[in-house]
């Protein structure tokens, strides 16, 4: 069996609020760490990372948190560099923890991003998206 992706939906809410609130909340960040206001810059980057973790299904989300989880412990606890070692257990666990966030939200508003480029072209393009050959398992069930 031959199967052809016209379009990725690695969405998991979709509604028209969520793209608007990554998009002004990354100018609020920018825009308030150019005129030097940290605390608005904070509650910018938050509404945009709320937005694009609301935006992504959970298998998605886990799989990348997993993954940042991961290499948050092999950047600050497996094999810190020099200027990490030097870190307490606490920093050290609050380090994989922003890094696992980070990571996650950075990822997810790549592959949202990559779907809907994706998507566009798949549309446009008269020799369609990816193909998928797929073929029977040729058991019988009991």
């Amino acid at each position: 069996m031959s199967y052809r992706v016209k379009r990725i939906d690695p969405y998991w809410f979709k509604h028209p609020i969520l793209p608007i609130a990554v998009f002004l909340g990354a100018a609020l960040a920018l825009g308030a760490g150019f005129a030097n206001k940290p605390p608005v810059a904070i509650l910018g980057a938050l509404i945009a990372a709320a937005a694009i973790l609301i935006s992504t299904r959970p298998a998605i989300t886990g799989t990348v948190m997993l993954l940042g989880f991961l290499g948050g412990l092999v950047t600050f606890v497996i094999s810190p560099n020099s200027s990490n070692a030097a870190l307490s257990a606490m920093q050290k666990a609050m380090s994989v923890g922003f890094y696992t966030l980070f990571y996650a939200v950075l990822t997810e508003g790549a592959l949202l991003l990559l779907a809907v480029v994706y998507n566009f072209f798949a549309a446009i393009s008269s020799l369609g998206g990816l193909s998928l050959e797929l073929e029977d398992e040729g058991g019988t069930e009991e």
